[in-house]
């Protein structure tokens, strides 16, 4: 459940004012996170134990890209357990977020939630996103999927002509990070480094592709 102490770090971290109708959304969404856990493996015990440290605010942390605001069609690229997909859609309403990925149990509990809260601006993609047709997207993201050049290369096609790639990685994908920047070098790059809020130091980057025209 998100108490009073995670929505002052919301507000804080990210100057993001969650409103009621948002906070009860996202405890429903926990409710159900928690029970499907129970018997389908989403994410491991440990980390449930830090549900929104880890998966939560990570999700959000793309509000400290100040572009994030414009891009109206979002797409999540392997989103597993809905992150940041589902996360995007109940605090974002006003925005398309097209969840991702190939593995049926992940998008069982995709389809349930988004029933479960009556996320109409969310839509559920089972497929490998090489195998899609071209959806042209404002912004493709993606999180603990895989190595940055290959989500770019197997997603890129579903960007439109100005559209961004973000990608969230921890502090340890530097030399990933910086291989990736030498093999587009004329491509537009901006990293956002932040910490989840955790006792245990955990940095993080958000890598992101602004543009390649």
């Amino acid at each position: 459940m998100i108490n009073n102490k995670e929505i002052e770090i919301l507000k804080n971290e990210f100057s993001f004012n969650i409103n009621e109708k948002t906070i009860q959304k996202l405890n429903l969404w926990y409710q159900a996170f928690i029970q499907y856990n129970e018997h389908t493996n989403l994410m491991s015990s440990n980390d449930v134990k830090f549900i929104f440290e880890k998966h939560v605010f990570d999700s959000l942390a793309i509000l400290k890209w100040d572009k994030f605001k414009e891009k109206k069609k979002v797409l999540d690229v392997g989103t597993g357990g809905g992150f940041p997909s589902v996360i995007l859609a109940v605090c974002f309403p006003d925005k398309k977020i097209i969840a991702n990925d190939s593995r049926i149990k992940k998008i069982n509990f995709i389809k349930e939630i988004k029933d479960v809260l009556g996320l109409d601006n969310l839509e559920i993609l089972y497929s490998r996103i090489e195998e899609v047709s071209p959806l042209g997207v404002d912004l493709v993201v993606s999180r603990a999927v895989g190595k940055i050049e290959k989500v770019f290369e197997l997603s890129k096609k579903h960007l439109s002509k100005g559209g961004s790639f973000l990608i969230y990685k921890s502090k340890s994908s530097d030399e990933e990070i910086k291989n990736f920047k030498k093999n587009y070098k004329d491509a537009k790059f901006e990293i956002i480094p932040y910490k989840l809020p955790l006792e245990e130091i955990y940095d993080r980057n958000l890598v992101i592709l602004k543009s390649l025209n």
